[in-house]
């Protein structure tokens, strides 16, 4: 006997949101300030508290934003000083400006931050030294690792469940499901946008029980008035399709809402201890 769709309990997922100003040059209005107000409206609506990842540029920028997010009842985490990747780094100034960071989003938030995400999933084989200098730092939990190969920055050698690094904090990668030959992070960003809900949610359902499911959106995601522009460091193709097909994101992010068991944010499920039984990983 089979268990119909109607049957199956929903799968538990955590909603995130990366707040971050991706525009290159900076010219004309920041645009992410209206559209986070959009996204904290509507995951109210629908009874979601998010894990905000938040660059600290914009916590002094727009203090009284991040203020907002953590009397919503939201989590504020780390999301790095600038949003420049890994790889642009050294440690000894990585460890400078998160440490600068950290401290500016929590005294713009009031709340401690045990959170980090490294700009673009930039935590790969290569810049692997920065999960020691986060756990120096005092973050808890890292949501660094894309567990697959990208056009950008990927870790397919890295474990697609929760793991600790040999020396630093949880880590809980990105979730990813396999669309063809390829291994997708299905749950967020352009993918989200592009991907048919049907494949999203068959996806979903086929996750190991051992998996921390979260799904995660931009600002810009929602934004379908803003003038193309080209992203810093990124092939043109890359380009279009963050910037196309924006006008259905918050009907999507309703939709799978509604097919899912919405999760506490994720710095509430590490201290709860959820992830407590997570296999050690050292990168070769």
């Amino acid at each position: 006997m089979t268990t119909s769709d109607a049957e199956r309990p929903r799968p538990r997922l955590s909603f995130t949101l990366d707040l971050e100003d991706h525009r290159a040059d900076r010219r004309g209005p920041a645009r992410y300030e209206a559209n986070t107000h959009v996204l904290l409206d509507l995951f109210e609506a629908l009874g979601v508290r998010l894990t905000v990842f938040i660059v600290a540029e914009i916590a002094r920028e727009a203090p009284a934003l991040v203020r907002e997010v953590a009397a919503r009842g939201h989590e504020p985490a780390c999301h790095s000083l600038a949003h420049r990747p890994l790889d642009q780094e050294t440690p000894e100034r990585f460890r400078r400006e998160t440490a600068e960071a950290k401290a500016a989003i929590e005294d713009a938030a009031g709340r401690t931050v045990v959170g980090y995400r490294a700009p673009v999933f930039s935590l790969t084989a290569k810049t692997a030294w920065a999960a020691a200098e986060l756990g120096g730092l005092g973050f808890e939990y890292s949501s660094s690792v894309l567990p697959a190969a990208s056009p950008l920055y990927g870790f397919p050698e890295a474990p697609r469940t929760p793991f600790r690094w040999g020396v630093g904090p949880l880590e809980l990668p990105a979730p990813v499901a396999r669309f063809g030959l390829s291994a997708t992070p299905f749950l967020g960003g352009f993918y989200l946008r592009y991907l048919p809900g049907f494949a999203v949610r068959r996806a979903l359902r086929r996750q190991p029980r051992s998996a921390c499911l979260w799904s995660y959106v931009h600002p810009y995601d929602i934004d379908a008035t803003e003038p193309f522009g080209a992203v810093a460091g990124a092939p043109l193709w890359v380009s279009l399709l963050l910037w196309a097909n924006r006008a259905g994101t918050r009907r999507r992010l309703e939709r799978l809402v509604r097919a899912v068991q919405p999760e506490v944010p994720l710095g509430e499920r590490v201290r709860a201890g959820a992830f407590a039984d997570a296999p050690t990983f050292t990168p070769s």
